[in-house]
């Protein structure tokens, strides 16, 4: 299914699911017997495709566009009401029922070997300033504090859109718990690979995946760190490119015996309360495939892998492993072309809403996006990819329309085009960013 059909089909199944959570309302909001039992301008419905089209604009602003600048529109502070009594939850379960549902539109991009490529990672949000909320309020010496949720995310690379994710105020996050829960819950129709840069490394995280049956890379600290690899000699293993690909195997254990502190070759230990299976066994055999991958002069890249080497060879772990930059970049396309940096209120309710929110439309634009088919001009000197803002705007302008045949979105997204130049490297920029203050808006 392309073009057209598919992303009037994306636009139908994100209706339904809207659909399906008014029909069950009861259980999203904060007084089942009394929200949203009334007639109002603002309907439970209605006030769901409200969080899901705002962007950037005040609030009365985005409620005039909404209603086409109806006389009738209703106030800030009717709007306000009835979001108040919306769980951010709600939001939180559309993202999921219509994100399952568009995996299962269409059979979705793989490896070769029929994997999903799923890479995890986290990002904080910034929140308007609020010392009160303790649980995402952070005080820096001799400023101003600051407030930030953390953002979890399992990012399918091939397919462009996130399939699960954890909120957590920050002060409260821990990304390899998130990513436990992540791995232990996923039961998409397909195998997929897990990815994860060296912050997640432990043996609680490869104990989760391997006995869930997983596949995964993650990458590990240096030998030379206080990483897993600082227990093996694995520098006499490398080959005359400084590469190498090897198998440990160890038994992980919170018993501390006579025999097993003389047998360190075989045993690793570790705390009762850092590994979940110790609650019901003493033992947790280990057996990993390491890789030490060479990517620029003096620079390795070191990872963990239960894939064989026989279908993943070196070049292809390495090939594999920096596709997950794909989840760095849509970071920056959520954050600054879906806007998570504005919100319409200070309530983390209200926030968290809005980042479901902001989620769910990244998920339908990108599904229409990469279902485009781009047709590089003989004259080109580059190859080309879609303008994913341009896009953004454009599927943004189709889901406020109610007719299918009212706007032909994919021959729109594709007449906005840019070159892609392969090999171009520049500095991230780390310069602390803020949430965006409510008066940039006033004029």
């Amino acid at each position: 299914m392309v073009g057209q059909v598919y992303a009037n089909a994306v636009r139908r199944v994100l209706v339904t699911s809207i659909d399906t959570l008014n029909a069950n309302k009861q259980y999203y909001v904060l007084k089942p017997d009394k929200d949203f039992q009334r007639e109002r301008k603002l309907p439970f419905d209605t006030t769901v495709n409200i969080l899901l089209q705002m962007e950037n604009r005040s609030l009365q602003t985005e409620l005039l566009n909404y209603y086409n600048h109806d006389p009738d529109v209703p106030t800030k502070s009717a709007f306000c009401q009835q979001r108040k009594k919306l769980r951010a939850e709600a939001m939180a379960a559309l993202f999921f029922s219509f994100t399952r549902e568009i995996i299962s539109l269409d059979r979705p991009k793989t490896t070769k070997e029929g994997y999903l490529v799923l890479a995890c990672d986290g990002s904080d949000i910034n929140l308007p300033y609020n010392p009160n909320d303790i649980e995402t309020y952070h005080q820096n010496a001799n400023k101003r504090g600051y407030n930030q949720i953390h953002l979890n995310a399992l990012y399918d690379i091939y397919n462009g859109i996130y399939v699960d994710i954890v909120l957590e105020p920050d002060r409260k996050s821990h990304e390899r718990d998130a990513f436990i829960k992540m791995v232990d819950r996923y039961d998409l129709p397909y195998p997929a690979i897990f990815l994860a840069d060296r912050g997640y490394e432990g043996y609680n995280v490869f104990a989760h995946l391997l006995s869930s049956g997983q596949k995964f890379v993650i990458r590990l600290k240096a030998p030379n760190s206080n990483g897993i690899l600082s227990a093996y000699d694995v520098d006499v293993l490398r080959d005359e490119h400084g590469e190498f690909d090897c198998e440990i195997s160890t038994i992980l254990t919170h018993r501390q015996t006579n025999e097993i502190k003389a047998d360190r070759d075989t045993y690793t230990f570790v705390p009762r309360d850092h590994l979940d299976y110790f609650a019901e066994a003493t033992e947790f055999p280990l057996d990993l495939r390491v890789v030490c991958v060479k990517i620029a002069d003096g620079i390795y890249e070191y990872l963990a892998t239960n894939l064989g080497d026989d279908e993943f060879p070196l070049d292809r772990m390495k090939e594999l492993y920096h596709a997950r930059w794909g989840i760095e970049t849509s970071f920056r396309d959520l954050k600054y072309t879906i806007d998570v940096v504005h919100f319409h209120g200070r309530k983390r309710q209200y926030v968290e809403q809005e980042v479901w929110a902001r989620l769910t439309v990244y998920n339908f634009c990108e599904a229409i996006t990469r279902h485009t088919i781009v047709a590089k001009k003989s004259y080109a000197k580059h190859d080309v990819q879609i303008n994913f803002a341009t896009a953004t705007n454009i599927c943004k302008a189709f889901l406020r329309r109610c007719d299918d045949d009212e706007i032909n979105v994919c021959r729109l997204i594709g007449r906005f085009l840019c070159p892609v130049r392969p090999g171009r490297t520049a500095r991230r920029n780390l310069t602390p960013k803020s949430a965006k203050s409510f008066l940039y808006r006033a004029a």
